[in-house]
């Protein structure tokens, strides 16, 4: 059974639909992620994902990359 997690991080790089598409497909090509939520006006990320596969670090590690550093 998954043991699903919900992590919320704010990116205040987020600035419109195009930051938002590019953030939903780099973070749904990770293992475990299930669920991406990008809220462009809230600069806000929202992952669900399973955490015996994935890790808030690896997330927050692929926004960076991504070029969306995320407030911890």
């Amino acid at each position: 059974m998954a043991e699903t997690t919900t992590l919320t991080r704010t990116a205040p790089d987020i600035s419109c639909e195009h930051c938002a598409h590019a953030i939903s497909g780099a973070l749904t090509a990770i293992d475990g992620v299930s669920a991406v939520s990008v809220d462009v006006g809230g600069k806000r990320v929202d992952v669900e994902y399973d955490a015996r596969s994935a890790t808030a670090e690896q997330i927050d590690a692929a926004l960076e990359e991504e070029g969306y550093p995320p407030l911890r």
